[in-house]
């Protein structure tokens, strides 16, 4: 844990890094309060035409609600007729196309993690009875057919969190903290399921209460400086055996596989994006560790980094610096090139993804208290990359960055969202439509927009 001097100095330089915000955010607050506010009970409708965009929007989730999983893992089976989702009766599988749903594993305190790639398995977890959080706590790993039948027990791990099985479905990727603390003090279990996340709350350096998102940054910078030992570790699904790749102090978080190559991970160093060096990769015999971007300006962050499909390539939230340009960047980890989508203030989003065959993007947006302080940009939007016009090609060189601008629609207004709640935007296995949790209608639900008009 950290003294009392060091917290605040993190809260004075928290503070400092956002005073030059200060009127975008007025501006923003003013705009996103014209949003039309959520739909006080009731249920969220099943089907209808988003009157802002025209583009046709479906609930899959059932009326008690639903959640989907976080916008890099896998959640479809390999032959993308299903996907699955967290329901209030435990794990579910749908049909994107129908919206068939069917509760697969009847057990609310499973936790979901995701598919495989060369079957139909859905993996899940089960932490033990105790009053730690649950990563911290002992669970037990198993595997069901996504089309039912009898789970089986893949293994136990004493603490810790599993994110991705590697392409050959022979590995499951994951990490443990040890003796870390909840990132909101005085919570056993912060997780909220109105939100997914912490109900982070902290006071300034004028003893002020902070919002939400300022709140969260601090008890990031508190868990970042904190310095716990963590192990990045393998466990190998036929036999249960667990293998540590990597030691550090460092914060480790969104540990995830190669969709093609069984022995390529990144991985990232969490915390202030603007203080680490947070993007990484290595092979899972241990070699080849090194960083996927640098940086080469104060203040410029970048992450919320995810695997393309062909497996090669890096995508990444990339911003020059902090809150004032934004970019979809790219890095092949075999070649070397870069890519740098250009992506205007409204169009940032929490987090943005890749369609299957790699040609569009799509970001989530977000609201006036995030990084981007956009004025208007609660929506979901497609992004079409653009190469900008060289008039002399034969003077590009290879190792310089390539740069792209980004042509948004915008498809499903979002302005009656909470931002607490992240979209977690995924397109489906064909490309035709994108799947996203909101909160738009009170209650979390895992919605499909249809990408038919904007084909």
């Amino acid at each position: 844990m950290i003294d009392g001097q060091t917290r605040r100095g993190l809260l004075k330089g928290l503070a400092a890094g956002t005073v030059a915000a200060g009127a975008l955010r007025a501006g923003a607050a003013m705009a996103q309060a014209e949003a039309p506010p959520p739909v006080a009970g009731g249920l969220a409708p099943r089907d209808w035409i988003d009157p802002a965009t025209g583009y046709r929007i479906r609930r899959l989730s059932p009326d008690g609600g639903g959640g989907k999983l976080y916008f890099y893992k896998n959640s479809f089976t390999p032959e993308g007729d299903l996907m699955v989702m967290s329901t209030p009766e435990g794990i579910s599988v749908v049909s994107p196309a129908t919206g068939a749903l069917r509760v697969l594993v009847a057990d609310p305190h499973a936790d979901l993690m995701f598919t495989a790639r060369t079957n139909r398995d859905v993996y899940y977890s089960v932490s033990e009875p105790g009053e730690a959080q649950p990563m911290d706590r002992p669970r037990t790993i198993y595997a069901i057919s996504a089309d039912g039948g009898e789970a089986r027990r893949i293994g136990r791990i004493d603490n810790g969190q599993i994110n991705a099985a590697n392409a050959d479905d022979t590995l499951m990727l994951g990490f443990v903290a040890y003796g870390s603390q909840p990132l909101q003090p005085g919570v056993a279990d912060p997780r909220n399921r109105r939100f997914d996340q912490a109900e982070y709350a902290a006071v300034g350096p004028d003893g002020k209460p902070l919002n939400f998102a300022r709140a969260k940054g601090v008890r990031m910078l508190e868990r970042w400086a904190a310095r716990y030992p963590m192990e990045i570790f393998t466990l190998d699904i036929r036999t249960g055996e667990r293998r540590v790749l990597h030691s550090t102090t460092e914060w480790i978080g969104h540990t995830q596989f190669s969709p093609t190559d069984p022995r390529r991970i990144i991985f990232c160093h969490e915390g202030p994006w603007h203080r680490v060096d947070r993007m990484w990769t290595m092979k899972t015999d241990g070699t080849d560790l090194r960083r996927t971007h640098e940086r080469t300006m104060n203040f410029e962050i970048f992450g919320h980094e995810w695997f393309g499909p062909d497996g090669k390539e890096v995508f990444y939230d990339l911003q020059t610096p902090r809150g004032q340009v934004f970019w979809v960047a790219s890095v092949n980890l075999e070649t070397g090139q870069r890519i740098w989508r250009r992506v205007e203030r409204n169009d940032w989003g929490v987090h943005f993804n890749q369609s299957p065959d790699g040609t569009l993007f799509a970001s989530d947006g977000g609201d006036a208290d995030m990084v981007a302080h956009a004025e208007d940009g609660k929506w979901l939007a497609l992004l079409r990359p653009e190469t900008v016009p060289d008039a002399d090609t034969e003077s590009d060189k290879a190792e310089l960055v390539t740069a792209q601008v980004m042509r948004p629609t915008r498809l499903v207004d979002m302005r009656a969202h909470d931002y607490r709640l992240e979209p977690n935007l995924t397109f489906t296995p064909d490309g035709r439509s994108i799947i996203f949790c909101s909160n738009m209608h009170g209650s979390n639900h895992v919605y499909v927009v249809d990408l038919a008009r904007a084909a």
